[in-house]
């Protein structure tokens, strides 16, 4: 469900009535929204004598999104069960600038990624050495994710574990200097990426994404930089915006890293939205090195 189509279903749903300025003042959410509610779903809402009121149809919607976006808190077992799987892990490699997160932030990464309601509108994962479809998995979340993968022990992993865990998940191996699929195009809701370090490799993911998502889409994205060169988050800054996404959340610090002492083995979470100005750009290509260390010689 739309982030702003919950808000407003929060708020009326605990009314008897209300206005549409109250229901703006109340959500945060802008009259257009509300009205592009009103259209997209008029079974939802009633006006009456100038006052408008969820109906059942509108009640049972929120009810089942909130349902969704409830997830367990990150406690011991939660932990041991990640831990399990995430030590069958193969070296990170460093040529693809693999960095293992901490299993208690990639836990509360994928957390978040609940709590926001991105994994209820189709959520594909650019890259997957944190393991968050597990994660996701583990905190409750079976319905299928899509991952893009390029090392292939990572994806026999990911299968692996899916299948013992009893999640639908979608695992492709895939080089994201290629075009995505043609079949996955445009279909996503949310994409998530903690992509490489070098600015070429992080436009190229994020050009990845524009490929994927809807028109109505976010993108979620973890990265970097030390205190000492804040120059290079910037820049990163300056490329979603560039590449047509607007930043509506940033989570300073939210994952460490078993390793990235350079940027203070630490990452900021940012929430985007694309906007009409993201243009898919199909012949996307890398101009400098994909990854920091090296540009790794495609997998065949």
């Amino acid at each position: 469900m739309d982030d702003g189509y919950f808000k407003i279903l929060r708020v009326v749903s605990g009314h008897g009535g209300l206005s549409a300025d109250a229901i703006v003042r109340a959500s945060g959410e802008a009259r257009t929204v509300l009205q592009a509610l009103r259209e997209a779903k008029p079974d939802w809402l009633v006006e009456r004598e100038g006052l408008l009121r969820c109906t059942e149809k509108g009640f049972e919607a929120y009810c089942r999104e909130a349902y969704a976006r409830e997830v367990k808190a990150v406690d011991a077992e939660a932990l041991a069960a990640y831990a399990r799987i995430a030590a069958r892990r193969p070296p990170a490699d460093r040529a693809l600038d693999q960095v293992y997160a901490t299993a208690d932030t990639a836990l509360e990464r994928a957390r978040v990624l609940v709590s926001h309601g991105e994994t209820q509108r189709g959520l594909c994962l650019l890259g997957d050495d944190d393991l968050t479809s597990v994660a996701l998995g583990i905190l409750g979340v079976t319905r299928r994710v899509t991952v893009l993968e390029i090392d292939e022990r990572l994806t026999a992993l990911l299968e692996t574990a899916s299948e013992e865990l009893g999640l639908d998940r979608k695992i492709v191996r895939h080089d994201l200097r290629d075009p995505t699929p043609r079949e996955l195009r445009g279909k996503f809701g949310a994409v998530f990426t903690d992509p490489p370090y070098a600015i070429e490799g992080f436009r190229l993911f994020v050009a990845r994404a524009t490929e994927l998502l809807r028109e109505d889409g976010k993108l979620i994205v973890s990265f970097g930089q030390s205190r000492r060169s804040v120059e290079r988050g910037l820049e990163k800054q300056r490329a979603l915006v560039e590449l047509g996404y607007f930043i509506e959340e940033v989570k300073p610090d939210l994952v460490r890293y078993d390793g990235a002492e350079s940027i203070g083995a630490s990452s900021s979470l940012y929430v985007c939205r694309r906007t009409p100005l993201a243009k898919v750009e199909r012949e996307a290509r890398v101009e400098g090195d994909l990854y920091s260390a090296r540009s790794p010689k495609r997998r065949k």
